[in-house]
């Protein structure tokens, strides 16, 4: 087989020869740069799945930070919280304590002033008449007054309304 190639190789010419070559160099180029091209388009693709992937740590990172502002502000919210719980607390207690010490005075009060009111009542004994008849002629009185001036606003009121000017013009 050998010989064969020999005896071939041997039958063609140089020109013959070196067109093979060439032919053989052009498909080796061709195919290197047929891979070429395959890589390129593969590094293409790998460059694009970096930038989504960078823009997606991008998008977590901002999500990340705006989760951070409001934990921060939540956490702010809280210290506030706690604080005017705590106020409102000691607010409370310190009323609690104010109403118990004024219940306190006005129970002590109210014994003293109770003794006090004993003693000066049993100087002298209040009838069924005193009880009546002051407070209510004075009552009854007051009432009549006040319901006459009443009745006359109202009178003095409606002839406004009416249009014929004032009572007590009218009247006079």
């Amino acid at each position: 087989m050998v010989s064969r190639d020999e005896e071939h190789s041997s039958q063609l010419s140089e020109s013959e020869l070196e067109v093979i070559i060439q032919e053989s160099a052009r498909q080796q180029q061709d195919d290197f740069l047929q891979s070429m091209e395959g890589q390129q388009k593969g590094l293409k693709a790998l460059e694009e799945a970096q930038l989504i992937l960078e823009d997606q740590l991008e998008d977590a990172n901002t999500e990340i930070d705006r989760l951070r502002r409001e934990l921060d502000k939540a956490a702010v919210e809280a210290e506030e919280a706690d604080y005017l719980r705590r106020e409102a607390e000691n607010a409370r207690r310190k009323l609690e304590e104010t109403l118990y010490k004024i219940q306190e005075g006005v129970e002590d009060s109210r014994v003293m002033n109770l003794r006090d009111e004993r003693m000066r009542r049993r100087r002298s004994a209040l009838g069924i008449d005193q009880v009546t008849r002051g407070p209510f002629l004075k009552g009854l009185a007051l009432g009549a007054l006040a319901g006459a001036g009443t009745l006359l606003l109202v009178l003095e009121i409606l002839s406004l309304i009416n249009g014929r000017g004032e009572l007590f013009s009218t009247l006079l």
